[in-house]
């Protein structure tokens, strides 16, 4: 379903392979509400399980992935959407972390009823009707249930990417920032996150840029927001993940 910057969609998934999604992140705001499951999602050096009738809302840019926590059926309404899909009054506090809350069983099936139906943009209203409240109730909810205390070392590895974002961001700069020398940050970052610092940071600096673009700005600018000084190298790793500019 598309409108007013929304994608939706409801899921069945019958499978014994663990992971669902691998690590990704994407340019746009994800909402993951499990209709029947027990899912764990790995976020930012942090973890949530979520079960029936529970949701995550993931900002822009947040790097996750999605693992069953049993065997068997797995149900899911996911919905892509941009901020202006969000309040003004709570757009700022919903781009700064990540929010789960519990919703009402007659929410879910509102939800993969519009998913199923063929004139989906005569619901759009009802949708975006749905999708604030439940904004409003991750917002009115206490943030520590289902969490596990953030990994300090990806903390501080994160929130560092995430400041020198727009710019050059180097092994030496990582390593001097966690207090570690290279090899071992390098393989530490790994350990935990399965992929390596260069791919994580490759990942999250593409991701920003078809955020730019979509708000607007050039392709060549936003190569060099996103720290390419160099548009042909920029314009060879978008094509080979996006296959399109």
């Amino acid at each position: 379903m598309n409108g007013k910057d929304i994608v939706i969609e409801y899921l069945e998934t019958t499978t014994t392979h663990r992971v669902l999604w691998e690590r990704h992140c994407h340019a746009k705001y994800e909402m993951i509400a499990v209709a029947k499951g027990d899912i764990t999602v790995m976020l930012e050096g942090r973890s949530y399980r979520l079960k029936k009738n529970q949701i995550i809302i993931i900002p822009p840019l947040f790097y996750h992935s999605v693992t069953l926590n049993e065997e068997g059926s797995y149900r899911r309404i996911t919905a892509l959407f941009g901020p202006d899909v969000i309040p003004g009054v709570l757009r700022e506090e919903l781009s700064k972390q990540e929010r789960n809350t519990v919703v009402e069983a007659s929410c879910m099936e509102k939800l993969k009823g519009i998913c199923q139906k063929e004139d989906k943009s005569f619901y759009l209203p009802l949708l975006e009707g749905i999708m604030t409240g439940i904004f409003y109730d991750a917002f009115l909810m206490p943030q520590n249930n289902s969490k596990i205390q953030a990994d300090e070392f990806l903390q501080k590895t994160f929130d560092y990417i995430d400041l020198h974002l727009h710019e050059k961001i180097s092994l030496d700069d990582l390593s001097r920032h966690t207090a570690r020398s290279k090899s071992s940050f390098c393989h530490l970052f790994e350990s935990k996150m399965n992929i390596s610092p260069k791919q994580y940071i490759l990942q999250k600096k593409l991701a920003l840029a078809v955020k730019l673009i979509g708000e607007g700005v050039s392709h060549t600018e936003a190569a060099m927001q996103v720290g390419y000084e160099n548009y042909s190298n920029f314009y060879r790793l978008y094509r080979k993940y996006f296959k399109r500019l």
